[in-house]
């Protein structure tokens, strides 16, 4: 017995690859639950995700804080 690795698409079997399969071999189909994650559990490993590279991140080098500092802030008035 051999199986395959295929997707049911708009009502046809399509198999990985180009399987050689003999002619009038018995095939048994076994359909497998969707993987498909709710919505809470993506955004819960993407925050997983944040909170495990925040961990491994490297402190910011001292001049950061100097760059920082001479940061520039421009206001612009327009009459419309």
């Amino acid at each position: 017995m051999k199986s395959y690795h295929a997707k049911y698409r708009k009502g046809t079997i399509v198999p990985f690859g180009n399987p050689f399969i003999p002619e009038n071999s018995d095939v048994i189909i076994t359909v497998l639950e969707p993987k498909e994650e709710s919505r809470a559990q993506r955004q819960r490993k993407a925050f997983m995700q944040f909170m495990n590279d925040m961990d491994n991140t490297p402190p910011l080098p001292p001049e950061f804080d100097n760059i920082l500092a001479q940061r520039v802030n421009i206001i612009r008035k327009i009459d419309l």
